[in-house]
């Protein structure tokens, strides 16, 4: 049964005839070509609906888990696998969680950019930090535990 595939990037495009005629042009220049063992491996996943049912069981379990371990330091997203908790300065705290507990996220700020140059606050990430539940759930906890601590 497959669980993920994170690093296939492999997807479909449908819409309209002028859409599709305007992506073929820029695919044709700027898309990889996807190998056939690749496209393979997406065609069995396409076809299997086990592994997404599995999937989104695997993840409510984890954000359940969260939920207990944080509280209501975090708000459960409706869908997903990312939290994103508000932690003041996320580039700062992503440090910290480092260091002092060994816990990676990543700042809400790299996944933004500044509405007013020059003013880091202005990015709406700016605050927050984004914890990815993709590790299995023990590890989850345990780092969930570990940023308790410091939250």
């Amino acid at each position: 049964m497959l669980c993920g595939l994170p690093g296939l990037r492999s997807g479909m495009v449908a819409g309209d005839a002028v859409l599709i005629e305007k992506f073929r042009a820029f695919r044709n220049v700027a898309g990889p070509t996807v190998p056939t063992p690749l496209l393979a491996a997406s065609a069995a996943a396409w076809r299997d609906e086990d592994h997404v049912i599995a999937g989104r069981a695997a993840y409510a379990e984890k954000m359940a888990a969260a939920q207990a371990i944080l509280g209501t330091r975090m708000t459960r997203p409706n869908g997903g696998f990312f939290l994103w908790l508000e932690v003041g300065k996320g580039e700062e705290f992503a440090r910290r969680a480092w260091t002092e507990q060994g816990v990676r996220l990543l700042p809400g700020a790299y996944m933004g950019r500044e509405i007013v140059p020059g003013k880091t606050q202005s990015n709406p990430g700016f605050s927050y930090v984004r914890v990815a539940l993709v590790n299995d759930l023990s590890t989850i906890m345990t780092a969930l535990e570990r940023l308790r601590e410091i939250l």
